[in-house]
């Protein structure tokens, strides 16, 4: 990488031949496209969605019991997604398209999650999942994603564990980092990006969680995208700028 400094030196050099010598110009800017090439965003952007347009769109395909809503109100800018799942059952949408993991794949999110500090089952999740382990209206498996919970004194089989960072990972949640209150009622990034070798890395606000070689990818060509989760009289959970690109 060339320093800013040789950067400032040349251009100086090119200020003053151009005043001095004006027909070795095109030799000079030849060099300097050839020294300093244009740095190009190599980012193929697949699909996003920011809900700005107030209505879930036919590119979503719902499942589960109550239906997913828009949340006019609230949103990184308002209005957002939200899942409208309950304490029992779980509700989102996942993505009409799929997309290969065969160069790579970037999946990232806003999540919000607020809770009564007594509350529970409250519960942003995103994922991706094989295209064929998907049945319309169905909840999909726990395939490769993340969740952000909280865990208050109402969830007997795990009470205090309050704001609770989890990986998903082949069917299984991976409790990362509990506690984590400070992450409560603001808007946070969550990234997920697989390598066409099959490496999983997940990321929150571009720290790195963990990184995984899940069995379920092995054989996978196409995935789908998928927003949900819970909410409850205790606290709501919602999605915002969802972005799916090839790195």
């Amino acid at each position: 990488m060339v320093s800013s400094k040789k950067r400032l030196v040349f251009h100086a050099i090119l200020t003053k031949t151009l005043s001095t010598h004006p027909k070795i110009l095109i030799r000079l800017l030849a060099l300097f496209c050839l020294t300093f090439p244009a740095v190009s965003n190599a980012e193929e952007l697949l699909f996003a969605d920011d809900f700005q347009n107030g209505e879930i769109s036919d590119e979503w395909v719902f499942y589960g019991d109550p239906t997913s809503i828009i949340n006019q109100n609230r949103g990184n800018p308002a209005p957002c997604f939200c899942n409208n799942g309950d304490s029992m059952y779980g509700s989102g949408i996942f993505t009409r398209e799929s997309f290969s993991i065969e160069n790579g794949l970037v999946v990232e999110c806003d999540f919000f999650v607020n809770s009564h500090p007594r509350g529970a089952w409250i519960d942003a999740r995103f994922q991706v999942c094989d295209i064929n382990q998907i049945i319309p209206g169905h909840e999909p498996p726990t395939f490769v994603g993340i969740s952000y919970s909280f865990y208050g004194e109402l969830d007997w089989s795990a009470p205090h564990l309050q704001g609770v960072v989890g990986q998903l990972i082949a069917g299984e949640n991976i409790p990362t980092l509990v506690h984590m209150n400070q992450w409560l009622n603001g808007w946070f990034t969550y990234k997920i990006e697989i390598t066409p070798e099959g490496f999983c890395s997940l990321f929150m606000n571009d720290s790195l969680l963990g990184v995984y070689q899940p069995a379920c990818l092995n054989g996978v060509e196409q995935v789908v995208v998928i927003l949900g989760g819970r909410s409850s009289s205790w606290g709501i959970a919602l999605h915002d700028n969802l972005r799916v690109y090839v790195p």
